[in-house]
C-alpha cells in the first residue's frame, strides 16, 4: 500500500551505498522485504518484553515505580506548595525526584 502510493505520487528512493531504488522490481522486492523484517523484529521485541515481564511476575518481582511517598511526605508537599514554594525547592527538601 505504501509502496503503490508513493508510486501514484511519482516519488522515489535510491540508496547509492546499498545499490537499492525503489523504481526497479528487485529494489520494489528489497523494500517489501525489510518492510516485512521491521515488522517481524518489532513483534519479536513485543513477544520477548511480555515474557520478560510475565517471567518477573512469577518471580514475585515488584513492577513499575517505586512508590517514595506516604502520609506525613505528602502533608510537607503540600504545606511547602502552598507556601508557593518551586517543585524543584519543594524535591529538594523532601528528598524525591522532580
Amino acid at each position: 500500500m505504501f509502496l503503490s502510493d508513493m508510486k501514484d505520487r511519482e516519488i522515489g528512493i535510491c540508496s547509492v551505498r546499498q545499490g537499492f531504488d525503489n523504481w526497479t522490481s528487485m529494489g520494489e522486492i528489497m523494500f517489501q522485504f525489510v518492510g516485512i523484517l521491521s515488522s517481524w523484529e518489532r513483534e519479536m521485541i513485543c513477544e520477548r518484553t511480555l515474557a520478560g515481564l510475565e517471567r518477573a511476575r512469577r518471580e514475585g518481582k515488584a513492577l513499575g515505580r517505586r512508590k517514595i511517598t506516604n502520609d506525613t511526605m505528602t502533608a510537607k508537599i503540600i504545606e511547602l506548595r502552598s507556601a508557593r514554594k518551586s517543585i524543584r525547592a519543594i524535591a529538594s527538601e523532601v528528598g524525591v525526584s522532580i
